[in-house]
């Protein structure tokens, strides 16, 4: 059982005041571990760190808060082994815990800021035919009063986070066509990123060397191609947006 302390050692268990409870269902039971937060924070994102130096007691509870200890037969019926060292990384990495504040902070930052490189770089608007920058989207964010959960991965968050923008951006995720025509003197390398970016719908070389085509790619890809192919022609390029 927990008590008061600083890195005191009792027994098998560290007596440490910021050690945090992280759980896992079994099926109707729960089994618990107390764990150093910052450590367990950084384990379960996939750092090498020793489970002596994350497990703040080599004792599974059923409460931890309450100090009721899990029986050794229950453990091994639901993990198949009541060794602490074989059983702490799954209920570690699978279980749930509770975050302190810097660390939830740290998390909903990282994963807002995944969502919102995810919806600049695969969205546009449909009113300009241009990506929205990250900042509009942060800002969106803001003004719609999305709420980024800590435990959600980005993948199932971003359906309803778009749902919640579109009432105060238009978003749209379509792909785009555009009629290119490249001069005589970049055709090579200009083709080789268009031809890069999407699918070439038709083409045709004309008689003075130059290329036009028709070019329908993922509309997230289009402001990055107009500024490689501005660059590589040195503002030379003839792109139109096909309706």
């Amino acid at each position: 059982m927990m008590g008061g302390g600083s890195g005191r050692k009792s027994g098998d268990t560290w007596l440490e005041l910021d050690a945090v409870v992280i759980g896992i269902k079994k099926g109707h039971l729960r089994f618990e571990l107390f764990v150093d937060p910052d450590l367990a924070f950084k384990y379960r994102r996939g750092e090498e760190i020793p489970l002596e130096d994350i497990l703040k007691s080599y004792t599974v509870y059923e409460d931890a808060r309450r100090g009721e200890h899990a029986t050794e037969s229950l453990v091994k019926d639901a993990f198949g082994s009541s060794e602490i060292f074989d059983i702490a990384p799954e209920i570690i990495k699978q279980g749930e815990f509770k975050l302190t504040h810097e660390q939830r902070v740290q998390l909903i930052h990282e994963k807002t800021e995944t969502i919102i490189d995810h919806i600049a770089k695969r969205a546009m608007n449909p009113q300009t035919g241009h990506p929205h920058p990250p900042d509009r989207i942060r800002q969106a964010l803001v003004e719609a009063k999305v709420q980024i959960d800590a435990f959600i991965s980005v993948d199932e968050q971003i359906p309803n986070v778009v749902k919640a923008l579109r009432v105060i951006i238009p978003i749209s995720f379509e792909s785009v066509k555009l009629q290119i025509t490249i001069p005589a003197a970049y055709s090579g390398k200009g083709y080789n990123m268009v031809s890069n970016a999407g699918v070439i719908k038709s083409e045709s070389w004309n008689l003075d060397g130059s290329w036009t085509g028709l070019l329908e790619l993922p509309a997230q890809k289009r402001q990055e191609l107009y500024d490689e192919l501005n660059r590589l022609t040195k503002g030379q390029i003839r792109i139109e947006v096909v309706r």
